[in-house]
């Protein structure tokens, strides 16, 4: 019998995916600077704002995420911990994960 890989790409893509899903999430922050770089340039790039680590059997997503300015931060936080651990269990099949949400800004009302 053969084995699935799942790259850190397509990891990154779910965790993406099911974060811009949450309430109160604006975007995701480019982490690296070429991330940057090709935001300012207009080319997305769905992965900007996360970062995964693989540890044997365990995965750690950081990610980074501008909110909605007049959210109770902690529970977006815990939302986008419990909705992106979630789907990666429920897609993936992996059971170790760990998130880290990085509020990189707010965006204020208009």
């Amino acid at each position: 019998m053969g084995k699935i890989i799942v790259s850190k790409n397509a990891l990154a893509k779910l965790a993406a995916l099911s974060t811009m899903e949450c309430y109160g999430v604006v975007g995701l922050v480019p982490v690296s600077f070429t991330g940057r770089v090709l935001s300012l340039l207009g080319m997305p790039d769905l992965t900007k704002g996360i970062e995964v680590k693989i540890f044997g059997n365990r995965v750690a997503f950081d990610i980074h995420v501008v909110l909605e300015s007049g959210v109770k931060v902690s529970e977006v936080a815990k939302t986008i911990i419990s909705q992106v651990q979630y789907k990666i269990k429920q897609l993936t099949g992996i059971k170790d994960i760990d998130v880290n949400v990085i509020i990189a800004g707010v965006r204020r009302e208009v």
